[in-house]
């Protein structure tokens, strides 16, 4: 707490006086980051592009996940099966869905195969070095080119 106090230019008595501990604070933290994430989510279903929503939200959960590697798997731990994440879960679901729709995914592609590219791509950001997007990007790539329906004129590209 006093580290974190430090870094964030407060006294230790500030922190604590919002958080009741290192756990309270933690909360408060992955309950940001899932907020985050619902929201990346929400602009990607608004998208009239189903392809392009989903491939910007992806490459936004690489992006934010490299960005807090240092600690974004802690926070996941911490995450409860709340109804943000319950949102997000739907979020996913329908942008899945809508792309299958556009025949831009394979028809067996489920929400479930999205969320497993999830845990995947953080696990890919987690071993590579830090400050080098090319991995996760190119497992990315990988995994969204091998989604796609056959005959699909839409190929994945890599954002950078």
């Amino acid at each position: 707490m006093e580290t974190i106090a430090a870094r964030a230019g407060l006294g230790v008595g500030t922190i604590y006086r919002r958080f009741a501990g290192k756990d309270a604070l933690l909360d408060a933290i992955a309950q940001t980051f899932v907020q985050e994430m619902d929201q990346a989510a929400a602009v990607a279903v608004a998208d009239p592009d189903p392809v392009r929503g989903l491939e910007r939200f992806l490459d936004f959960v690489g992006a934010f996940n490299a960005e807090k590697r240092r600690y974004a798997a802690a926070l996941i731990d911490r995450v409860t099966n709340d109804e943000v994440s319950a949102r997000t879960a739907e979020r996913i679901r329908q942008l899945t869905q809508a792309a299958v729709d556009a025949k831009a995914l394979a028809p067996d592609v489920t929400a479930q195969d999205i969320k497993t590219l999830i845990v995947a791509l953080r696990g890919v950001v987690t071993a590579s070095p830090e400050r080098d997007d090319t991995a996760w990007r190119r497992f990315l790539h990988i995994h969204l080119t091998g989604l796609r329906a056959t005959g699909s004129t839409r190929a994945a590209r890599p954002r950078r």
